[in-house]
């Protein structure tokens, strides 16, 4: 059961107050104590480590092992066990960092909800998509955009992560999903399919026709493992036959394009280029869409309401060949 603090003076009726609450004032009122620290905490707790940390914040790995001792020495007690495998909250880190994020979970809440009442056409909007979109869907239309709403700037982050929109990591998304996470609201804009893509300039050197084990080709590694794409390369090419291995789409394109074997790609990517050929009978359909999705507390702000009619009008209105492919 959790304990009690009393908080008096001799003109009020003592207070209960919560046990958390009541640790973050005593927290408050120590020399040195910074509610920025907070922040070096939580980013130590979650990535285990003051290396995670520091790219979390942006900042030197010595600028939080600095903070973190200063920290400690201010509230005379340890907030991490410093163990081989890493960093483990003591008990007393326990306390400061479900604290402080419950304090993060409520400061991004009202963000939000102040962001998503604005009616102005003007700032930023960050934007996460996948490379593939942001290389070869997005900037047939960003002049435009640019144009029709010259008050907004895009900041846009091309990663194969999710992001989580409900901590700001985002305002808008652009993905390709079968299923989007029920807590965004958005538009489904298009289906998604892939197939085998090789120059025309490596087909004229290894023949057209073969088996697709007589290729070179090139593979997936890392975050891209998890990709459809992925999976049909491993269930049709013998291990041997992948050359090259990439952990993100842009060089796997790049390569295929540059004549060095066939990859599995989005058909978006590569229909329209004349360089590219796709190999025969390996266009596969998905269950995938592209989505443009936007947290509920955003869906009132000008800015979000322009993005996503803006770009979703466009993608949906895209021809069909360039999404799921032309019969070869």
């Amino acid at each position: 059961m959790a304990h009690t603090m009393l908080f008096a003076t001799t003109h009020e009726k003592p207070k209960q107050l919560h046990p958390d609450f009541a640790f973050l004032q005593i927290c408050a009122t120590l020399p040195g104590m910074d509610w920025d620290d907070l922040r070096y905490v939580l980013a130590i707790a979650r990535a285990g480590g003051l290396n995670g940390a520091a790219r979390a914040l942006d900042v030197n790995p010595s600028s939080v092992y600095r903070r973190l001792e200063a920290l400690e020495a201010a509230m005379e007690t340890r907030l991490f066990e410093r163990l081989r495998a890493g960093y483990r909250l003591t008990p007393s880190g326990e306390a400061l960092a479900e604290a402080a994020e419950r304090m993060e979970r409520e400061a991004l809440a009202v963000e939000n909800r102040i962001k998503g009442t604005d009616v102005r056409l003007e700032g930023h909007l960050r934007v996460s998509t996948s490379d593939a979109v942001s290389l070869h869907l997005l900037p047939r239309w960003l002049a435009e955009f640019r144009d029709t709403y010259p008050g907004l700037t895009l900041d846009i982050a091309s990663t194969i992560q999710i992001v989580d929109l409900s901590k700001r990591e985002a305002d808008v998304v652009i993905r390709g999903t079968a299923k989007p996470p029920d807590h965004l609201v958005g538009r489904r804009c298009g289906p998604i399919h892939f197939a085998a893509y090789a120059s025309k300039r490596y087909l004229d050197k290894a023949g057209r026709g073969r088996p697709l084990a007589d290729y070179d080709w090139l593979g997936f590694d890392g975050p891209m493992l998890r990709v459809q794409q992925a999976k049909w390369v491993a269930e049709r090419v013998p291990e041997a036959r992948v050359r090259l291995r990439y952990d993100n789409f842009a060089p796997i394109r790049l390569a295929a394009s540059s004549g060095l074997g066939c990859a599995a790609l989005p058909c978006f990517a590569c229909e329209d280029d004349p360089a590219l050929e796709r190999l025969p009978e390996t266009l596969t359909p998905t269950d995938f869409h592209l989505w443009v999705l936007t947290h509920p507390d955003l869906r009132k702000s000008a800015r979000v309401r322009a993005f996503l009619q803006f770009f979703g009008t466009r993608l949906a209105a895209l021809d069909p060949g360039l999404m799921i492919g032309m019969p070869a």
